[in-house]
């Protein structure tokens, strides 16, 4: 296994990568960093998609998991070592300058590349880009043949598959741990992202739990709020629900709310938030979000996604659509207008007389 930068949304993010030799299945996982716990996710993921634990894995020159040395005498790090124990393998590090070592791992970034990054895959986010990447690994391991082998690729992973050590019962929790205090303006920084958590945490010490694609955010064992890490610093994420209560209070806060302006919302809202023309259009999507609070959540969106489709989307068309749809799932209505039902009787004897001349 490996990491090879790529240019993935204008920035340059790490790839983990792996190859179970023999099939030549292919594994690729988009990385936010390089640290020892993104490492250890890539594994734990690169296992689940293998659906089981090879009994040796390679490493071309991995000093993300080795404190010193190379080859027989590196020194591995103690959370790796953690990691390894837990699957029940044995880590083997290649010397460095050794490209006779290495087999299928020294061609294996260039295969990645070519069949996992070409074309390269668009997303807004780093966990989007990973759905296609590991789209298109699953494709190559489906329905390639590597030249000059007689069996396709997902003959020999079958065959492999057999020689694998099962899963553990639970897989490894990697993550990186650290604390933030929670500010004033609701948010805790992570690596120069803030991150927003309900009214009632401000001033308070959290704990930080970093993982590939999430941050989460605990206080006192309980999980607060889990967030989709942002993988640019500044790229903020603000919750515009968290700052509803304070928003009540504060309501000529609203046109200048950064939480309203740029807070990560549902597609609906974001559509009316950039459709809506009103002069007070935060204050209309704030009270959106507060309808929430008593609406069920699916048919809140359709009713906004309703409003939407008009020319000029507002809360009043919002509204609107939610009063038909409580009208027609409440009381049946009755018809004001009464019409007296008609006798035809008499054009039917008309046309039975009619019948009897032409006789």
């Amino acid at each position: 296994m490996r990491n090879q930068g790529l240019g993935i949304l204008g920035y340059k993010a790490p790839v983990f990568c792996a190859v179970l030799p023999y099939s030549y299945a292919i594994f690729a996982m988009v990385m936010p960093d390089m640290k020892t716990p993104s490492l250890m996710e890539g594994h734990i993921r690169a296992f689940e998609y293998y659906n089981g634990v090879v009994e040796r894995v390679f490493y071309d020159n991995l000093r993300t998991a080795v404190n010193s040395g190379y080859g027989k005498h590196a020194v591995k790090q103690e959370q790796f070592k953690l990691l390894e124990a837990h699957y029940a393998y044995e880590a083997v590090f290649m010397n460095a300058y050794s490209g006779w070592e290495k087999g299928a791992v020294e061609n294996l970034c260039q295969l990645i590349r070519g069949v996992a990054f070409t074309p390269m895959p668009h997303a807004d986010s780093l966990k989007d880009i990973q759905q296609e990447v590991l789209r298109r690994c699953v494709d190559y391991r489906k329905f390639h043949k590597v030249k000059d082998r007689v069996k396709p690729v997902a003959v020999m992973y079958e065959e492999e598959r057999g020689n694998l050590s099962p899963l553990p019962v639970k897989p490894f929790d990697a993550y990186g741990a650290s604390e933030a205090l929670v500010g004033t303006d609701l948010t805790f920084r992570h690596n120069g992202v803030k991150y927003s958590l309900p009214y009632e945490f401000a001033g308070k010490t959290i704990t930080v739990r970093s993982r590939v694609y999430d941050v989460e955010a605990w206080h006192k064992g309980a999980l607060v709020y889990r967030h989709e890490r942002a993988f640019g610093k500044g790229e903020n994420r603000y919750i515009p629900e968290h700052y509803l209560p304070l928003l009540e209070k504060k309501a000529r806060a609203l046109e200048n709310a950064a939480p309203l302006k740029y807070g990560v919302v549902p597609p609906e809202l974001d559509a009316f938030r950039k459709k809506c023309m009103a002069k007070n259009k935060y204050e209309q999507l704030a009270q959106i979000l507060l309808l929430g609070q008593s609406t069920d959540a699916a048919l809140l969106l359709q009713a906004v996604d309703y409003a939407n489709r008009t020319a000029l989307p507002t809360i009043d068309k919002v509204r609107l659509y939610l009063s038909l749809h409580q009208n027609a799932d409440g009381a049946q209505f009755e018809d004001s207008v009464k019409v007296d039902a008609l006798d035809l009787s008499a054009y039917d004897d008309l046309l039975k007389g009619g019948d009897e001349e032409d006789d």
